[in-house]
């Protein structure tokens, strides 16, 4: 006798699992980042301009909504796709855009993670309606289709976008929404994990004030043979990776005619990971990034160190990040090889830094007089136009310690330390003979000469 046995997964389970990693910021997160979808899509390929764009987030104590005007959702699309727990291989919406979703779970584990009820209001050209999930539809053990419910012309949506509204919040998720600890969390992320569409003018609202960004930058000179910084770029089995480390800035307020002082925020300094324009990690200063492994530990000395990364690809499956979007894929081989050329990159920075410690800061801003605060984008432009270096093993390279363009101080030894040790007299002859071509050098000149040929040697080998 011969029958078929159950193997589709219980709602409850479902739901339950699909929620339990990740973080109530990080869900709200997912939302904004369909938001950005959205507009992606509404631009069809040409270059969004997110000044015309607005977010709205209010989170209370009964209440979330997210409300955008980035082009809806097509009734086509809400009836085949949107609403399903997972992407079909058939949704090839996304398929030339550098959008982030990968797995099409993000509004509906959003909507879990928040309450039991939602409704996803949306209107797409003039097309306008609504979409319901209740909570006796959770209860359900069937997967019955959600209905789709046609505005009538009082209830249409004025523009094109989507509001999604989830009632009958959780216990948990209405007293964090009511605590000014969480709701300040919340914009932070909101400031890091979109910084760079907020620098291109989107503008996002959470409970009526809007959110700034947090900019990530390095200085570049303006000269052609100025100082700048440590520049990689590549492409990697089908992802654009791009590097940048120098040194961040910020006018001091009180000082202006030092130029730019250093700024050593704590926020800023260190590496930030960017995948398609979002931050997944902003100044990471533990071993995650290279800090501590094979280079020193970081310390106060390196705050005036900022490295970027971006991943840029438009299969989002090659990105090196997890399902939550803020945290890496440690194991992906493009992070790892994107992970060495950092390390080098921070080595430069960091002999940088040791010439310069017992300096005043006065004198290195006056070096960087002609530099500005540049994003990653600009940075890797200005520095590969100048004279990069095709790598052996692809990409193209621009090394400023190789290339002469980082300042000195006017006394490249601030503090000496006297050496003084003793060999025979045949011997140091026959080294001032092979250095001088002259063997009665005086001994003092000898031993500085094979002291400057061992550093050289080190910091050559330390660059490679």
């Amino acid at each position: 006798m011969h029958g078929s046995a159950q193997a589709v997964p219980t709602k409850q389970f479902f739901v339950s699992m699909l929620t339990r990693d990740i973080s109530l910021v990080d869900a709200i997160l997912d939302l904004v980042d369909n938001c950005l979808d959205g507009a992606l899509r509404l631009a069809n390929g040409s270059d969004v301009d997110y000044s015309r764009h607005l977010i709205t987030i209010h989170c209370s104590e009964n209440e979330f909504s997210i409300e955008d005007d980035c082009g809806g959702i097509s009734r086509n699309i809400a009836a085949k796709y949107a609403f399903k727990f997972g992407r079909e291989t058939d949704d090839e919406r996304d398929a030339t855009m550098q959008t982030i979703g990968m797995y099409g779970i993000g509004m509906k584990r959003a909507i879990f993670k928040m309450g039991r009820e939602a409704i996803v209001h949306t209107r797409f050209n003039d097309d306008s309606f609504k979409v319901s999930i209740s909570s006796d539809w959770l209860e359900q053990k069937e997967w019955n289709p959600l209905p789709i419910i046609t505005d009538s012309e009082n209830d249409k949506m004025p523009i094109q976008g989507t509001k999604i509204s989830v009632n009958e919040l959780y216990s948990n998720v209405s007293q964090h929404f009511c605590q000014k600890s969480f709701l300040d969390d919340l914009r932070l992320a909101l400031s890091e994990h979109f910084t760079l569409f907020l620098q291109k003018g989107l503008k996002i609202d959470l409970n009526e004030e809007f959110v700034n960004s947090i900019n990530v930058e390095v200085l570049v000179s303006t000269e052609a043979n100025g100082p700048g910084p440590y520049v990689f770029h590549k492409d990697i089995k089908g992802v654009i990776v791009s590097i940048v480390v120098g040194l961040n800035t910020g006018r001091s307020p009180d000082d202006d005619e030092s130029g730019f002082e250093f700024d050593r925020s704590a926020i800023t300094a260190g590496w930030s990971i960017f995948c398609n324009d979002r931050a997944v990690i902003i100044g990471d200063k533990g071993r995650l990034t290279g800090w501590g492994d094979g280079i020193p530990i970081y310390h106060p000395q390196f705050s005036v160190i900022t490295g970027i990364v971006e991943f840029k690809a438009t299969t989002a499956e090659k990105l090196p990040i997890t399902t939550t979007k803020r945290a890496l894929d440690t194991s992906s081989d493009i992070w790892l090889e994107a992970r060495a050329k950092m390390r080098e990159g921070m080595r430069i920075w960091i002999n940088h830094t040791n010439i310069w410690k017992n300096h005043p800061r006065a004198e290195q801003a006056k070096k960087w007089s002609s530099a500005r605060p540049l994003q990653l984008t600009e940075s890797v432009k200005i520095m590969l136009d100048r004279d990069p270096t095709n790598k052996k093993g692809g990409g193209l390279e621009y090394d400023p310690a190789k290339k002469g363009v980082l300042p000195i101080p006017h006394s490249q030894v601030p503090s000496s330390s006297r050496i003084i040790f003793s060999r025979p007299k045949a011997e140091v002859k026959e080294v001032s003979m092979a250095l001088f071509s002259n063997q009665d050098e005086k001994p003092g000149k000898v031993g500085d000469e094979c002291f400057e040929m061992v550093l050289k040697k080190l910091r050559s080998q330390m660059n490679e």
